[in-house]
């Protein structure tokens, strides 16, 4: 990118964007289930107990997550089905995942694995199902200034790609 170009840029966003108060912008934004998994390799820990997480995109708002255990790399990868259960409200509302592979399981594995930490910051497990604070989320990765901008997000799931409908208002 042009040196010039990457200066306006990085002004535009030091201000919060107030060169464009008054702009709003509605998109969907597909992630396939390669550019997920890249962006998630990117984001999770190096200190976290599970690694070679992946998520693969299911149709009907379902995915199966699976990954293995740092310290026990002698077991078969864990592997979670998982259904998009409530949409996140920002900036505090989390993205509610319901596990349905298994629940009694992951009930007596909590009991036997520290499954908090296993999760990223951001990231917690509560009574059969995984709670994603977006906004924790999107802080750790560098768009703070992002997060008092989105009016709506909408995540849905499909055959081998999220799909992120989003509406944001400067």
């Amino acid at each position: 990118m042009n040196e010039d170009v990457r200066r306006v840029l990085e002004g535009l966003r030091a201000s919060r964007f107030a060169e464009l108060k008054g702009a709003r912008v509605f998109a969907a934004v597909p992630l396939s289930e390669r550019l997920l998994n890249d962006l998630l390799t990117a984001a999770l820990p190096a200190s976290l107990v599970v690694r070679d997480v992946t998520v693969h995109p299911k149709a009907d708002n379902r995915m199966l997550v699976r990954g293995r255990l740092t310290q026990a790399a002698f077991l078969p990868p864990l592997s979670l089905t998982m259904e998009i259960e409530q949409q996140p409200e920002l900036p505090d509302g989390p993205l509610v995942l319901r596990v349905l592979s298994l629940p009694g399981l992951v009930s007596l594995a909590g009991a036997a694995l520290p499954i908090a930490s296993m999760l990223p910051p951001g990231v917690r497990f509560e009574q059969q199902r995984i709670l994603v604070n977006v906004r924790i989320l999107l802080e750790r990765a560098g768009l703070s200034e992002v997060v008092p901008l989105i009016e709506t997000l909408k995540i849905k799931s499909e055959e081998g790609r999220l799909v992120a409908d989003v509406g944001v208002r400067v």
